[in-house]
């Protein structure tokens, strides 16, 4: 959380937006191409984008005064 600090929110929004329509591009983007008879499958990581934008809304949440979720304990 500590590296988007400096940023104002209008830039945070935007690499929110830049970040949602990579991960959008990644989950619904093709897995695998074929080039005669030749066929490649490739992965789609989405953790690391994931984890940029859980921390942006971390961030925002965090100027608009909104108190930090954590883990929910069943006992």
């Amino acid at each position: 959380m500590g590296l988007y600090r400096h940023s104002t929110d209008q830039e945070l929004q935007q690499v929110r937006a830049k970040l949602f329509a990579s991960l959008h591009d990644r989950l619904t983007g093709p897995t695998s191409a074929t080039v005669n008879g030749r066929g490649v499958q490739y992965q789609q990581r989405t953790d690391e984008l994931r984890r940029e934008l859980a921390d942006i809304d971390a961030e925002l949440n965090r100027r608009a005064g909104v108190p930090p979720r954590g883990p929910i304990y069943i006992v």
